[in-house]
């Protein structure tokens, strides 16, 4: 979402001058544009198909050809100092298991702020394709357990803690997407079928970052056979180029180094006033279509909704979907785990992985992405397969038909070329 742009000056520095001399010093030339799709079209969403539907009609038409499961488990607890009054974890996820699979399975990362329930028009269209799909509500947002103390509820009946984007660790969300595979794969090993069936990975901005971190993380061992990453958080843009640089060092090195939350200071919001306060900001401008994210209203509209779901049951770790405005911890680390995802260690990364980056994205630095690709491709060349739609913005996953349709047309095939299943189903 818009994270970035609006944080007060004094608390951020640009990115933009540092990613660039990296890509220079790597070597690492700008991404083509994505040449025309090759092949039948996929039966993919327009935007007037889910015109004035919420996600759970939607999801309802995915039911008819996938059975959905609804699910939780305990990621590590959050909270205290030193270990000292830690809190539990809740995290939450659905899988849709196609009644007819033919592709394979499908894990869906999701970026910042971003709950599954504003994937699902994603889901369906995957679903259509062959493909079972599995995705959780990362941490501190959707339907997962929040990472600050409550506060006293609003007028609205929600705590403003609640609505914060905050993160502990990094590292904890990467964490968690290994024990969600490892659930993923371990469900998928009881029918002899879609065990021989490749798992593969799609996601989007923060959610990139963190794919990319966990392919690192478990090197040849990957139980997963190829990845897409769609506009990937190798660095978040915190501010126009060429504006100040005092917390440029901050960013880079501080950021990384520190190991503990700040009391009454790391939970403080840096951008915004609240999930109302944007929504509203948003539906009041004459042009709506004047954003960072889509060049697409409808869908932005129903994302908004999307945003506002509620959650009931054993299985919820929190009530309401709403996150808006990160906190300074959130931004620390941000830019710690933006700088491992995209660093060296990348060379790790031993699957196919497709980059698909906005040539209209304000939110995440380009430049970055190519890094990324650069250490990927320096340990097997061509590993990492990137390119530019030079009309996109950042969210492409729900741009206008003219972006979004070549860009999927683009993962699906690149994802129906995965390897028939990873190295080791059983890999940690």
């Amino acid at each position: 979402m818009q994270i970035f742009k609006f944080w007060p000056r004094v608390l951020v520095a640009p990115l933009a001058a540092c990613a660039l001399a990296q890509a220079v010093a790597a070597g690492a030339p700008p991404f083509e544009p994505l040449p025309a799709p090759a092949g039948a079209p996929a039966t993919l969403s327009s935007e007037a198909r889910w015109a004035g539907h919420g996600w759970q009609a939607i999801e309802a038409e995915t039911q008819r050809l996938a059975v959905r499961e609804i699910g939780s488990f305990q990621g590590r607890p959050t909270g205290g100092l030193f270990g000292l009054g830690t809190r539990p974890v809740q995290l939450h996820w659905r899988a849709y298991r196609h009644r007819s699979e033919s592709r394979g399975a499908v894990i869906v990362v999701p970026g910042f702020t971003e709950a599954l329930t504003m994937y699902q028009e994603l889901v369906h269209d995957l679903v259509v394709a062959g493909w079972s799909v599995y995705v959780m509500d990362h941490r501190g947002q959707g339907f997962s357990s929040r990472l600050l103390p409550p506060e006293p509820p609003t007028a609205q009946g929600d705590d403003d803690a609640g609505e914060r984007g905050h993160i502990d660790e990094f590292e904890h969300l990467v964490d968690d997407l290994q024990a969600f595979v490892q659930r993923v794969q371990a469900s998928r090993v009881t029918d002899a079928a879609a065990a021989q069936r490749p798992t593969v990975m799609l996601a989007h901005s923060m959610g990139g970052a963190v794919v990319s971190r966990y392919l690192a993380r478990v090197g040849a061992a990957s139980p997963v056979a190829a990845a897409a990453l769609v506009t990937p958080m190798h660095e978040p843009r915190v501010a126009e180029p060429g504006t100040n640089k005092v917390l440029r060092r901050w960013c880079d090195d501080g950021a990384v180094q520190l190991p503990f939350q700040l009391p009454g200071l790391s939970a403080r919001r840096v951008q915004g006033e609240g999930f109302d306060v944007e929504r509203a900001a948003w539906w009041a401008q004459a042009d709506r279509a004047d954003n960072e994210l889509t060049a697409s209203v409808p869908r932005l509209q129903r994302r908004w909704a999307d945003r506002m779901a509620r959650c009931e049951g054993e299985h919820c770790g929190h009530p309401h979907a709403r996150v808006a405005g990160p906190t300074l911890r959130w931004v620390a680390q941000a830019c710690a785990g933006a700088a491992a995802a995209r660093g060296p260690e990348a060379a790790r990364i031993a699957v196919p992985v497709l980059l698909l980056q906005g040539g209209l994205d304000t939110v995440v630095e380009p430049a970055a992405q190519q890094v990324f690709c650069a250490n990927v491709n320096a340990a097997a060349p061509g590993r990492c397969t990137a390119w530019r739609l030079p009309q996109a913005r950042h969210s492409v996953l729900v741009e206008a038909d003219a972006q979004r349709g070549p860009a999927l047309q683009a993962v699906l095939q690149f994802l129906a070329a995965a390897p028939a299943r990873g190295p080791d189903l059983r890999a940690p």
